[in-house]
């Protein structure tokens, strides 16, 4: 499992580009490579710590013979995802995000969690309208064959799960 830990010195599991220089996904794959099942990162809830996030995700989907449509929509969706812990979760600036990926069989599931304030009940659903959010969510309702969102006063957490042709062709 990949997984960002601060500390100096400890290994975080994450393999370099140079540990699998000269092949490609598919490749690797083919060839029987070892792929994480499962990723796991948490960072502060800053717009710029979700851009690498999503920059890690794209890192961990590489190693899956996706199509490129299917690593677009997991990835759009996860940045949305994300941006919404990054733009509404923490009001006082203050908070984290959790980026929990998995490959189980067919699909790919996706979390991100917070611990932030919450989605307001009535939050605007329609596309189009002048509001500070609400276009991301329908997003991403239409780019994930299922998404749940789990919200309280205590945090919420956005499950996506996609099930891409090439993994379903794998068997």
């Amino acid at each position: 499992m990949y997984r960002h830990t601060p500390e100096t010195g400890v290994d975080t599991g994450e393999s370099t580009d140079a540990d699998q220089a000269g092949t490609t996904a598919p490749e690797r794959f083919a060839a029987g490579a070892v792929v994480a099942p499962a990723f796991e990162e948490l960072a502060p809830a800053l717009p710029n710590e979700m851009a690498g996030l999503r920059r890690k995700l794209i890192q961990w989907l590489s190693e899956f013979p996706l199509d490129p449509d299917s690593r677009h929509d997991i990835t759009l969706a996860t940045y949305e995802a994300l941006a919404n812990v990054a733009a509404h979760a923490y009001p006082d600036g203050h908070g984290w995000a959790r980026l929990q990926a998995r490959r189980e069989g067919d699909a790919i599931t996706v979390t991100v969690t917070d611990t932030g304030c919450g989605i307001p009940a009535t939050r605007p659903r329609e596309a189009g309208l002048r509001t500070s959010g609400g276009r991301g969510l329908l997003l991403i309702d239409q780019v994930t064959d299922q998404s749940d969102i789990d919200t309280s006063a205590t945090g919420t957490t956005v499950r996506m799960t996609w099930r891409p042709p090439a993994l379903r062709d794998a068997g």
